[in-house]
């Protein structure tokens, strides 16, 4: 009998051949970027040419001590070492009436290069982790297995390792409610002569990481904004700082992931808002931005 719908239970998705643990959503795009020609004498369309077809997956999950979407992709470590990594992608949907992913027909996804990446740490949710890929090549073939294990330890607040974590000045000891780590690779086109499809898809260092911290204060933000006058000064601003995450297990073993952003972070925005008659809190926002500096562990 045919699908009525598809949901949660009923489509799939892997990479690299792994079942993505504790896959949230997926999404696949396919764009075919088109060029117009015109010619003299008539206004009537001339050609509408495909220039660049291309497919993108999104890809979301939470952490839950399994590994993560780009270990799976690239094997893990840092965005220089991984910058050239490809992936296959697969999203398959089976039967909506199975309790099990089963019958899977679905699309390949070949070639895929990370374009996005994304961590947040929330006060009040789970732990997630979403993923973008970029690439040309989409086939309608590929079967996705049913995920193994029904049950995992999902991070939540309490799984922030403070202790094994170094934060910036302006942000320990503060009550921290939501931690954002992301990376925009973008992702530049090389072509040749005599070939359709790009050869390369580069990231075009200097490539910016960005750290956001948000927190429930209890003072003013303490971020002083004081320019020096005079010259051979370091002008009275905030310095740069290290800046490593650790997430735990639930039993407090040990480090499960470690994000490590590097000791060049300098803080690009401290935002205070709320508190309004209304009766909400204020918030303070403390944003951080490095470049090339992200190793993800774990």
């Amino acid at each position: 009998m045919p699908n009525n719908r598809i949901f949660y239970a009923s489509h799939g998705v892997s990479i690299n051949g792994t079942g993505v643990p504790g896959a949230q959503s997926v999404g696949v795009t396919t764009n075919f970027n088109l060029e117009q020609a015109f010619q003299l004498g008539q206004i009537a369309l001339y050609d509408n040419i495909i220039v660049d077809p291309e497919v993108e997956v999104s890809v979301s999950k939470v952490l839950d001590g399994r590994d993560t979407i780009w270990k799976i992709a690239t094997g893990g470590g840092s965005l220089i070492n991984n910058a050239n990594d490809t992936a296959t992608d697969v999203i398959a949907v089976g039967d909506d009436t199975a309790s099990t992913l089963t019958n899977t027909a679905g699309v390949t996804c070949s070639g895929m290069i990370n374009s996005s990446i994304n961590y947040s740490y929330p006060v009040d949710g789970k732990y997630t982790e979403d993923d973008s890929f970029v690439g040309n090549s989409k086939s309608i073939t590929g079967t996705v297995s049913a995920p193994t294990g029904t049950s995992a330890t999902v991070l939540r607040r309490q799984n922030f390792l403070q202790s094994g974590s170094t934060l910036p000045s302006e942000v320990s000891g503060k009550n921290i409610t939501n931690i954002t780590i992301s990376a925009e690779l973008g992702r530049d086109t090389l072509y040749k002569l005599g070939q359709y499809a790009p050869y390369h898809r580069f990231v075009n260092f200097p490539l910016e990481v960005t750290c956001e911290f948000e927190v429930v204060p209890t003072g003013v933000d303490g971020v002083a904004c004081d320019p020096a006058s005079v010259s051979c000064t370091g002008g009275n601003l905030p310095a740069k700082q290290q800046i490593t995450i650790q997430l735990c297990d639930v039993d407090g073993s040990g480090a499960q992931y470690t994000f490590n952003l590097g000791n060049s972070n300098r803080l690009q925005s401290v935002s205070y808002a709320g508190g309004d008659t209304a009766g909400g809190n204020v918030t303070t926002t403390y944003s951080y931005s490095t470049y090339n500096d992200l190793d993800i562990t774990g």
